[in-house]
């Protein structure tokens, strides 16, 4: 399938931009009310909390006053029984105080943990709202893959960012493990003693087929992978980009060895490399959306996903003018979608159900509008 623009230029990203751009406003419109409630909750929680606290507050007021009271009412009696009382009275109200306090002290944390609760349990819906949109419908995003073995088991992570979002996923694999053969074949020259009485070294190429791949990070275009036998006794590390090739076999450098570096097959292990790169697109099982963060501070926690959805409008909304520039109607965000030559078809969403949708979120979504370029004047 090829994207155009309906003078038949080519659309920029190689994808159904009037899909994306639909489920850009339907998460916009899911994630901004769970947003808002979110925030109302902290609000409702801080005024709660404010007024236990000025209760707090009037009960040691009082508590001082009855002391400061009775202190003055005493003041040089003699009298034993009425000290007695005096002793007593300060102990009753002391004691009721505390009660009182603690009493209220309770009700601030069962408040707290309940706001809590169901402040994470909307964040949570926040984060499996915007996760299969963000898989995907971010353009020019750059990403970073990370594996690594945990208790035996190969555990990954994605991390991606663009114009100070960055946004990071959990990925389960297809299997629970991964061997140097599940991608292919491949031996490794090393430095090995032979011989029974003079144990000399010898060049050995060492079949590396059944070790384990114990980690891996893939950024940009540089690979590197730690491999490592059954019995821990052998480990590798290869790193490698467009330019250049490291490996290492335990702290020695076999590509900087005169003599083992010719022996190396460099084919092989590049192929083996762009193997690893595609592990992480074939092999993966399922994403889970972890975390958002923008220019640092988690957007889940600091109430500024909308922030988030802004910066996503504005990458789309180049594209939406491009798109009603290029068009044969200004009212309307139109692409072509060729599947050969003969077959050729068009989408469209009209600015005005656009922003009628948006609008239905409120200010924020008129602002997402405005930001898409969809708003009506």
């Amino acid at each position: 399938m090829k994207y155009t623009f309906q003078d038949s230029t080519e659309f920029p990203v190689q994808r159904d931009f009037i899909q994306d751009l639909q489920d850009f406003i339907s998460i916009s419109k899911e994630a901004i009310p769970l947003e808002k409630s979110i925030i109302g909750i902290k609000q409702g929680n801080r005024e709660e909390t404010a007024i236990s606290q000025s209760r707090l507050e009037e009960i040691d007021k009082f508590q001082r006053d009855v002391v400061d009271y009775i202190e003055e009412r005493t003041q040089g009696t003699e009298s034993t029984e009425i000290l007695e009382i005096k002793a007593k009275t300060i102990e009753a109200s002391s004691n009721i105080s505390l009660l009182k306090k603690n009493e209220r002290l309770e009700d601030i944390d069962k408040q707290n943990r309940l706001a809590l609760m169901e402040a994470q349990q909307l964040e949570t819906r926040i984060l499996t709202t915007l996760s299969p949109f963000f898989e995907t419908c971010i353009y020019g995003a750059e990403n970073a893959y990370y594996a690594s073995a945990q208790d035996k088991e190969m555990k990954g992570k994605q991390v991606s960012s663009v114009n100070g979002l960055q946004y990071e996923f959990e990925l389960n694999f297809v299997h629970s493990s991964l061997k140097v053969e599940d991608l292919q074949e491949l031996t490794l020259p090393v430095w090995a003693k032979s011989g029974i009485l003079s144990r000399e070294e010898k060049v050995k190429k060492m079949d590396v087929s059944d070790f384990h791949i114990i980690s891996v990070e893939y950024e940009g275009k540089s690979v590197k992978t730690v491999l490592q036998d059954k019995d821990e006794e052998h480990m590798f590390t290869i790193s490698a980009d467009d330019m250049t090739l490291m490996i290492l076999y335990g702290d020695h450098d076999i590509t900087g060895d005169e003599k083992l570096a010719p022996l190396i097959d460099r084919e092989a292990l590049y192929m083996f490399t762009a193997k690893l790169k595609e592990f992480f697109t074939k092999s993966v099982e399922s994403r889970r959306l972890k975390r958002v963060l923008l220019d640092g501070k988690n957007a889940i926690e600091e109430n500024i996903v909308f922030d988030c959805l802004k910066l996503i409008a504005g990458i789309y909304g180049k594209l939406v003018r491009e798109c009603i520039e290029k068009g044969y109607t200004k009212e309307e965000v139109t692409i072509k979608m060729e599947e050969s030559a003969s077959v050729r078809t068009e989408k469209y969403i009209s600015k005005s159900e656009a922003s009628s949708e948006l609008s239905s979120i409120g200010n924020e979504g008129m602002e997402l509008a405005t930001i898409l370029g969809v708003a009506e004047a």
